[in-house]
């Protein structure tokens, strides 16, 4: 899964400007400067690019670090490939 995260790192990092170094799973949104917005282009991205459907129960309002966004994808693809 590094690879997953490594591409999800990526698209966080083009969709809102942001250095990939500082993009780790510790950070949280806000401290990265990601609005709702940006949140929601990136959300797009990775729908597109892992063919899964985000929904707001996974990742929505209560979503405010990137681990968690990492983890609720990996969840979605391993649900997926089953």
């Amino acid at each position: 899964m590094a690879d997953t995260r490594n591409k999800i790192i990526q698209i966080i990092a083009t969709e809102c400007e942001i250095d990939a170094a500082q993009i780790v799973p510790e950070a949280s949104l806000d401290d990265l400067g990601i609005s709702s917005v940006d949140l929601v282009q990136v959300m797009f991205q990775i729908e597109e690019e892992f063919d899964v459907y985000l929904a707001d129960e996974e990742i929505g309002a209560d979503t405010e670090s990137v681990g968690q966004l990492l983890d609720a994808v990996e969840k979605l693809i391993a649900a997926k490939s089953t």
